[in-house]
């Protein structure tokens, strides 16, 4: 996969049962993995792999930046980074063990539904893609 940055964002909806893993393949781009919640910034250069939680909200941001500005990855210049990704599957009882994930899942609202989601204090939730911050989904 490649990315030119990347606005914050999950994507539990689409991988809410497993945890990434990537691999970075680039040269040091002067870019983080940034999961705003949690404080983290990793840098991103060649052979540093992560594994994270596809719910966590989380972009790809220049090292010098407080978060994601459109305007630090200009057209004129590489800022692309290469990444191989693969999936752990959570419900895999080792995957879930080792990485210390637990679900919580809510019964009466997860049985009727029919694809994966994420919520919080009852509503369904999003990302906010300046902040990194989470949201009511509109």
């Amino acid at each position: 996969m490649a990315c030119r940055g990347a606005r914050y964002h999950h994507d539990g909806a689409q991988y809410g049962g497993a945890a990434f893993c990537n691999l970075f393949l680039s040269e040091d781009r002067g870019q983080d993995l940034h999961f705003p919640s949690l404080g983290h910034r990793i840098p991103l250069t060649r052979g540093t792999a992560v594994i994270f939680d596809t719910c966590q909200p989380h972009g790809v941001i220049q090292r010098r930046s407080s978060g994601f500005n459109v305007a630090d990855f200009p057209p004129d210049q590489d800022c692309t980074q290469l990444f191989l990704t693969w999936e752990l599957p959570i419900e895999d009882a080792h995957v879930g063990h080792a990485l210390k994930v637990a679900f919580d899942i809510a019964p009466s609202t997860s049985l009727p539904l029919n694809e994966e989601q994420v919520w919080l204090s009852g509503a369904r939730a999003s990302v906010c893609p300046d902040s990194g911050q989470w949201c009511r989904a509109d």
